[in-house]
């Protein structure tokens, strides 16, 4: 009993260490995100179509160049049933992301399943809904 108590203690924090470098390692080899800069502005997003690889982790940078926009992302591709699983995995899911005049916000997700994924803009340009109904964009999520 004596033995198995002291090869306990022994084994325990060589377990533990071998955990937390093993943690260290996948922090320290993982693979940075996609990063996409977006400028939003009256009736369009630059670039209005965005290319990213399936299974990557993306980070839309949206900044705005005349005054508040925001930019509301379908997390179903065209075509997919949207009773099932969401081809775009958010940490924080929102509604959507508001930017204000001169700011920046950044949006981040994880481009699951390929397809090609719809963005408008969520927050009216003007009165004149004929623009501001065409600030619109696509994500391609490729294999």
């Amino acid at each position: 009993m004596q033995k198995a108590a002291c090869l306990f203690v022994f084994l325990l924090p060589a377990s533990l260490t071998a955990t937390l470098l093993a943690r260290t390692q996948i922090t320290e080899n993982a693979v940075p995100p996609h990063v996409i800069e977006v400028t939003a502005k009256t009736f369009e997003f630059i670039p209005n179509e965005i290319r990213v690889k399936a299974g990557e982790r993306v980070q839309i940078k949206l900044r705005t160049a005349d005054r508040a926009h925001g930019l509301k992302l379908n997390i179903y591709a065209e075509g997919a049933s949207e009773d099932g699983n969401p081809g775009l995995l958010f940490d924080h899911p929102q509604d959507d992301a508001k930017v204000e005049k001169n700011k920046d916000r950044v949006i981040e997700f994880i481009a699951a399943r390929p397809g090609t994924y719809d963005f408008n803009c969520s927050v009216r340009c003007s009165m004149m809904s004929h623009g501001h109904d065409q600030m619109t964009g696509k994500l391609i999520v490729g294999e």
